[in-house]
């Protein structure tokens, strides 16, 4: 197909594709399972009179902003890695429990092997702090005092997992610069086929993050970045592709 029809060919833009996101030290969010992707790029005009006409003479374009915001059907850890300055570690991690015990109990989780244990809170059956009355070991072993009453009481407490990642968000570090990439498939009205990639040389993350939870509802992460100039000699901050495809 010549240039010139690619040019001017109408296509519906339809459907979602994927994109992945690849900073400068390797750190990678691939989003599959996105709802939308939309990229912005706004300009600010300056105009220039003179004379006695109440047109300008001349307008330029003072400056350009280019932002791409995705929303999510799932939540990654990548997803925080990449809008955060984060630190990573995949070892000696620990992770939050709620039990409930009675005075009968000697452990925290019976028959189970807990490691690191840290308590976080202990309510006893009146709803009110109850920590001075139990106390639990490192391994997760509970003693109750003599001024402990009968009844039910919720402990709170983290222990250590092997199977948990944690992504530290840091108060002094920055989002990594990165480079972004979205593909995805389309037709024009006659039901031909097409790709659409889409390239942005340079992107930082705007640094917001929101994790909501809520009943009856699956919320929505997502991820701002900001279109940064393509830097190392490059003119081209975005590079829209479009491929026919093969029937």
């Amino acid at each position: 197909m010549a240039v010139k029809d690619l040019l001017n060919k109408g296509l519906l833009m339809h459907g979602i594709g994927a994109g992945v996101l690849k900073s400068v030290t390797g750190n990678i969010a691939e989003m599959t399972t996105s709802q939308s992707m939309n990229m912005n790029i706004t300009a600010t005009k300056e105009d220039v009179y003179g004379g006695d006409s109440t047109f300008p003479l001349y307008t330029y374009i003072s400056k350009m902003e280019g932002t791409v915001e995705i929303t999510n059907a799932e939540f990654k850890l990548s997803q925080v890695q990449i809008a955060q300055g984060t630190r990573i570690t995949a070892s000696g991690n620990k992770r939050n429990y709620r039990v409930l015990i009675t005075k009968d109990d000697q452990q925290l989780v019976k028959d189970g092997v807990l490691t690191g244990v840290e308590v976080i809170a202990v309510i006893g059956p009146d709803g009110n702090d109850a920590s001075a009355a139990v106390t639990v070991t490192d391994a997760g072993a509970v003693t109750f005092g003599e001024a402990a009453v009968a009844g039910e009481y919720a402990v709170w407490f983290k222990a250590t997992d092997a199977n948990s990642v944690q992504a530290e968000m840091l108060k002094n570090a920055m989002p990594e610069v990165a480079t972004f990439n979205w593909m995805f498939t389309t037709e024009d009205s006659e039901g031909n086929k097409y790709q659409i990639d889409i390239y942005a040389r340079r992107v930082r993350a705007d640094g917001e993050l929101k994790i909501e939870t809520a009943r009856d509802k699956a919320t929505t992460p997502s991820l701002k970045v900001k279109i940064l100039d393509p830097g190392d000699g490059h003119d081209d901050f975005a590079v829209v592709t479009i491929t026919p495809l093969a029937a």
